[in-house]
């Protein structure tokens, strides 16, 4: 399907507008300034737009949108400028969340997302999950929007069905209108939500359990992965937040996640779910309120301090900040509390009982960096490249990692005997170490695999490269240059991972 970027220039002229008739989102602003106002006619949607005054990053966006229209028909391209796009429009609404408020921001926020969700959902790449990454949020604006109408949302007549077990949490589970519509709407089509979230917690929770116990922190924090990606490890947000538990790049790496070219921990959900369950414990340490933390984790320690500054208690709650935060964070907490209770009892709600779901369990196992493809990976363990990469969403590329060591792999359970077997037989050329080398000027692909002891279509298959062409700067992966064929992968001594025993069984 061809991308509608014509639609995607009126939304970004919108943005233009509504910043050169108002202050830039970076500054504070509150609920008693007169909202801007906004001309944005299908008539005059092509007209010529004068940039010179506008900021910086708005500027941006429309080079960003002049390279979208000229990359009509080429996707792979579109897909990258539009990436970027939704990037820009992050960067300005994390400054100031708030501003999400005003309705002309909301109006770019909805243009962007449908164009972003049109682009992914009818893309071409087969083993990119787009399915899956955007229905959780489509889930979330559903459910959030239906929660505007509610009619005095706090208010807490709720009655809980009779044979609803009483949950012993640590975080409180307060009942009032706006859990009651979350439970409702969950409730209403499961089979397009929930039913898929019970499904993949069997395969996860068991871990997410052992790392949470482990970290100290409320075990129903588990239920928040749900709300967050429906508990999958490679969803990706509009504004750039990526994996089961939905980090940004820069809060990932302040909790140790790696993010790069070659991996994206924020992906790995063992990782990811013990970054998590730190960031919580500090955002807890620094409200002393678990719901606090929940509206923090989803908008920012700083919007959630602004709240609570701007509040008349001497020591508010969540639900005394409530009208302060913004919109999705104040239907945030009450999802929460609505899928922990539906998903920790389903049958009480009418729910189905989840379908069987695989156990996440497997072999911990050391090979060579990049030079071997996850297709050969796979054919090496006897299984599909499909299982590779489900169990490493944390890879990014269709090789591992450029190592002169190796790479940590999961392979599936019990598959490394034949791994290391057919490892072992496999030519020297195969089991070669890789590093990176920057294309220098006068460089061409041919003299770079000569260089390093390699084909040309060795190198094109490592890099992605379909044709001969590279620029100045490039990094490729290729096989270390001083090589005496000694390497071996540690597939001796694999660790077993499985995370359905109780204890968790971690052996040699």
């Amino acid at each position: 399907m061809a991308y509608q970027a014509r639609s995607a220039f009126a939304t970004l002229l919108v943005l233009g507008l509504f910043l050169t008739g108002c202050e830039t989102l970076s500054g504070s602003s509150d609920a008693s300034e007169p909202e801007a106002q906004v001309q944005a006619d299908a008539d005059t949607v092509d007209a010529p737009v004068d940039t010179s005054r506008l900021d910086p990053r708005v500027v941006r966006l429309y080079r960003l949108e002049a390279e979208l229209l000229a990359a009509a028909g080429d996707s792979a391209k579109t897909g990258r400028l539009l990436n970027q796009a939704m990037a820009e429009l992050a960067a300005l609404l994390q400054a100031s969340p708030e501003a999400i408020e005003r309705k002309p921001v909301r109006e770019v926020y909805r243009g962007l997302t449908a164009e972003y969700r049109r682009f992914h959902e009818y893309g071409t790449d087969p083993d990119s999950m787009v399915t899956a990454r955007a229905n959780i949020f489509r889930v979330r604006a559903e459910l959030f929007s239906t929660l505007e109408g509610v009619d005095e949302p706090l208010l807490e007549d709720v009655m809980m069905p009779e044979d609803a077990r009483e949950l012993d949490t640590r975080i409180p589970l307060t009942m009032n209108r706006l859990v009651k519509q979350s439970m409702e709407y969950l409730q209403r089509t499961p089979s397009k939500h929930i039913d898929q979230w019970l499904q993949r917690s069997q395969t996860y929770f068991p871990m997410i359990n052992h790392v949470l116990e482990e970290e100290g922190v409320p075990q129903e924090l588990r239920y928040l992965a749900m709300i967050e990606s429906g508990l999958n490890p490679r969803a990706r947000s509009w504004a750039g937040a990526v994996g089961m538990w939905q980090f940004m790049r820069g809060t990932g790496k302040m909790y140790d996640l790696e993010v790069g070219a070659w991996v994206d921990e924020r992906q790995d959900p063992e990782k990811a779910t013990r970054a998590a369950a730190r960031h919580l414990k500090d955002l807890h340490d620094r409200f002393g309120d678990w719901q606090l933390a929940l509206a923090a984790f989803n908008c920012g320690g700083g919007c959630v301090s602004r709240a609570v500054r701007r509040s008349s208690e001497p020591d508010p709650t969540y639900w005394d900040v409530y009208d302060r935060l913004p919109r999705e964070t104040r239907g945030y907490v009450p999802m929460f509390i609505a899928t922990t209770l539906i998903a920790s009892n389903p049958e009480a709600y009418g729910i189905d009982p989840a379908r069987p779901a695989p156990t996440y369990a497997y072999d911990y196992v050391w090979v060579p960096g990049s030079m071997l493809s996850l297709g050969e990976i796979a054919d090496l363990a006897g299984t599909e490249r499909s299982v590779i990469r489900a169990l490493n969403p944390e890879l990014r590329r269709s090789t591992l990692p450029p190592s002169r060591d190796g790479y940590q792999l999961r392979l599936p359970l019990g598959s490394y005997p034949q791994f290391a077997l057919n490892f072992a037989e496999l030519p020297a050329s195969k089991k070669r170490p890789a590093t990176t080398y920057r294309v220098k000027r006068g460089d061409t692909l041919s003299e770079i695999a000569q260089m390093f002891g390699t084909s040309t279509g060795r190198l094109q298959r490592l890099n992605d490269i379909r044709g001969s062409i590279i620029r100045v700067g490039d990094r490729l992966v290729v096989p270390v240059r001083e090589y005496d064929g000694s390497f071996t992968a540690r597939t001796d001594q694999p660790v077993r991972v499985q995370y359905d025993a109780d204890p968790p069984v971690r052996s040699i």
